[in-house]
């Protein structure tokens, strides 16, 4: 038992410090791989800066692989503290104003701008989700290779959740908190702290824990919750529309019978 006991721990002194030189190599290549990240990023930045002059962006952003950035000579793009996954879409045409404030834009992410479109702090846009302030005008006598627009400002407030594949249209404002359904295609203005999904977007609920009801929420104990009436365990009999024969009346039927 003895020798096994020394081998054991022979066997761990032998194993650890391969172990720790494993972790050690591994941060070093995690902190690599993001330097690298970080330095292309940087590289795409100082792109963006030079060949696009509208667009205010720092270093404190984030842009990644396959982002595609237009902006318009007379429009203006607003970029701070900012992340772009990859394959994010970003528009602003002439005289208008896009502006991404301390957002996180997953990827294949489309925003783009004819007149105003600002995202607040702490948003999310989920993966492949759209946000425009444009519609094309359509109608009697009114080709579609004309491109016309109607444009209405679009605002999503602070922390703000846009699930995958959802979209938002013109004219429409999202109140701080609030979150759409994957899907989803909103049309109308949404309450803050509230939850839409479907086509065209519904309210579902609320994202706020104090504005939910008492029975929906986690952190209301079970005793606080007023206990709802309980179904009586056996219904009543209806009454029949057929009238019970009384004792005397039964008495005097039987009497009239013949013997048999």
């Amino acid at each position: 038992m003895l020798r096994n006991r020394l081998f054991h721990a022979k066997a761990a002194s032998d194993v650890a410090p391969a172990t720790g030189l494993a972790t050690g190599y591994a941060r070093l290549i995690q902190r690599g791989s993001r330097g690298a990240a970080l330095a292309a990023s940087w590289t795409r930045i100082i792109l963006v800066r030079m060949t696009q002059p509208g667009v205010q962006v720092g270093f404190d952003s984030f842009i990644g692989p396959g982002c595609t950035i237009r902006c318009a000579p007379r429009g203006t793009m607003v970029i701070r503290r900012t992340v772009l996954i990859r394959d994010v879409q970003l528009e602003a045409a002439d005289g208008a104003l896009l502006t991404l404030d301390t957002a996180y834009l997953a990827a294949h992410c489309v925003v783009v701008a004819r007149q105003r479109v600002a995202v607040g702090a702490g948003s999310l846009l989920a993966e492949m989700s759209v946000v425009r302030d444009q519609d094309h005008v359509v109608g009697p006598g009114v080709p579609g290779m004309a491109m016309l627009f109607s444009a209405t400002p679009v605002t999503l407030g602070r922390n703000v959740w846009i699930g995958a594949k959802a979209t938002v249209l013109r004219g429409v404002t999202i109140g701080d908190d609030a979150v759409v359904g994957a899907g989803a295609v909103v049309t109308r203005d949404v309450p803050p702290g509230a939850r839409v999904g479907g086509v065209p977007a519904v309210p579902l609920g609320t994202s706020r824990p104090d504005a939910a009801p008492a029975d929906e929420r986690d952190d209301v104990p079970a005793a606080a919750v007023p206990a709802t009436a309980a179904a009586p365990a056996v219904l009543p009999a209806p009454r029949s529309a057929v009238q019970p024969i009384s004792a005397a009346r039964a008495g005097s039927a039987t009497a009239s019978q013949p013997d048999s």
